[in-house]
């Protein structure tokens, strides 16, 4: 049996754990709710593009074909690009660069077309907290909240230690109100507690081990960054400048061959060309491992002559690229295929259900105190962001298939969407009269935004649910999952209506028949009171 904490220490470990969990709470919750949805990225990307739902015709021109066709429409040539490949035999080719600065993203395919697309991008940036408008301060918040998770997670085990395995089961909701969400934080925080802190640990990891490479590049590589990150990723990543004269190299094809002559088992799905047409130029050839568990590797070639430079893959670089491989294949769940990703995803709102059950307990406490105004705020920042998110990212997909797809602006718009969205439900919630009905309100009007979305869908692809082609599976369970989750806010919100309702319900009056039979009981009370009285 455990130990019962001494009352110092359930204090102080309580304190800690509360305020962890309430200043990041919020953000820590839009961080899970996005990650969740970007479990299914690759069946998004295939069902808001419809370039990427048509039939590769990369094996039949080549790489370098393809290559060579998005370098000449481009008509630069960067110092680096990045040429991303179809997977499944489906879509178009993807060829990245940045000039001036400027992310250019564009689909190779019979001609260049630009990016037209971000729903599934900006929701995977979403979930670490990075955008290129804010840079990289937001992702290492992000950071610093994973790591108050972990601290609010290792406060909240030594908290209920003792009662640990009752809380895992008990869930009273006949109770009151406060007792409801303290059971629910106690039982999705219990079940959800090993899926928590690998995500809190693994995106703690991401997050700082470039910060410690650069802090150690300088004592321990003698500040070699390209030695550093060959030790630390598997492969440099430095900025080195071009240099060297012009030199004709080997064709991508070529070098892919070379590639799975060093590596068999890789199946290549991203390359990083580097400083083209010079002597000094490499390619990485990128992709996953065939016949090892969320294995991935990487082969860095000399261009002119196709000489392996680095090899990253499981069993080349020893404990290294093995702990890499764990801590991102089980980051990203490249393993159990789809029916681990859902049972990640029902964590992940568990986890948030989690958050903010947390928020409520800890304004039921402060309410004793009549600490009322930071209450209120708490409480409809609580509810703005609880179901605020849900209202944006629901808004994001309606505009997603609403607006225009060959409009230059629909990806700024998109983001603008879900930006406005956000903030008018925060403002909602902070101007509303009455919070009760703030979250049955929110979550009803995500639902119906989601609701037309896959017969929008379907003027763009006809390959959905409700579209006259050819039906792709990717694309089908996106439109099915939109309509279940719809279904699924509209009646949440029916319920919590119908809750809220019956919570403000006064206590019936009494009937005219009840009125005779209440004041006899109370003149009968009135009469033993004075006897009782009397005889004192």
């Amino acid at each position: 049996m455990a130990k019962k904490l001494s009352r110092h220490a359930f204090t102080t470990f309580w304190d800690v754990h509360a305020w962890a969990g309430v200043i990041g709470g919020l953000l820590l919750y839009v961080m899970f709710l996005s990650g969740g949805i970007t479990l299914f990225r690759r069946q998004l990307a295939v069902w808001e593009e419809p370039l990427t739902q048509q039939r590769s015709s990369i094996e039949q021109t080549g790489l370098q074909a393809t290559f060579d066709q998005g370098l000449a429409a481009a008509g630069t040539t960067p110092e680096q690009l990045w040429l991303d490949l179809p997977e499944g035999g489906l879509g178009a080719a993807r060829i990245q660069y940045y000039a001036q600065d400027e992310a250019v993203s564009s689909w190779v395919h019979e001609q260049l077309v630009p990016q037209r697309e971000r729903l599934s991008d900006f929701l995977y940036e979403l979930h670490y907290l990075w955008h290129r408008a804010t840079g990289d301060w937001l992702f290492y918040v992000g950071g610093l909240l994973c790591v108050a998770l972990l601290l609010a997670l290792a406060t909240g085990v030594l908290i209920h230690l003792k009662d640990i395995v009752r809380q895992f089961h008990q869930f009273r909701p006949d109770k009151k109100r406060r007792v409801l969400w303290s059971d629910m934080h106690k039982v999705l925080g219990v079940m959800g507690l090993p899926f928590q802190v690998l995500y809190a640990y693994t995106g703690a990891f991401f997050v700082f081990l470039g910060l410690l490479v650069q802090m150690f590049t300088g004592p321990v590589f003698g500040g070699d960054a390209a030695r550093a990150d060959l030790s630390a990723w598997g492969a440099s990543f430095a900025d080195e400048p071009a240099r060297g004269a012009p030199a004709r190299g080997l064709t991508l094809d070529e070098l892919t061959a070379r590639a799975r002559a060093a590596e068999p088992r890789l199946v290549p799905e991203r390359l990083r060309i580097r400083h083209h047409g010079l002597d000094s130029g490499t390619v990485d050839i990128r992709g996953s491992i065939e016949g090892v568990p969320f294995a991935r590797g990487v082969v860095r070639l000399r261009a002119t002559d196709g000489a392996v430079l680095s090899l990253d893959a499981p069993g080349a670089e020893g404990a290294r690229s093995g702990a890499f491989r764990w801590i991102y294949g089980l980051h990203y769940a490249d393993f159990g295929g789809i029916t681990l990703r859902i049972l990640f995803f029902v964590l992940a709102v568990a986890t948030c259900a989690t958050i903010l059950t947390g928020n409520l307990i800890w304004l039921a406490r402060r309410e004793a105190r009549r600490e009322s105004l930071g209450n209120r705020l708490l409480a409809r920042l609580t509810v703005g962001f609880g179901a605020g998110t849900v209202v944006a990212i629901a808004a994001l997909f309606l505009a997603s298939r609403a607006l225009p797809l060959d409009w230059a602006g629909r990806m700024a718009a998109e983001e603008l969407t879900f930006i406005v969205a956000l903030g008018l439900c925060i403002a909602w919630a902070l101007a509303a009269r009455d919070g009760g009905r703030l979250w049955w309100q929110q979550t009803g009007l995500a639902g119906l935004f989601l609701l037309p979305v896959p017969a929008l869908a379907a003027r763009s692809s006809g390959a959905g649910l409700f579209g006259a082609g050819p039906k792709l599976g990717a694309v089908v369970a996106v439109d099915v999952a939109l309509l279940v989750t719809a279904a699924a806010l509209c009646a949440s919100a029916w319920a919590l209506r119908r809750a809220a309702l019956r919570h403000a319900t006064p206590p019936p009056a009494a009937t005219q028949d009840e009125l005779p039979s209440r004041l006899a009981h109370g003149g009968a009370g009135l009469m033993a009171r004075r006897q009782t009285a009397s005889h004192g």
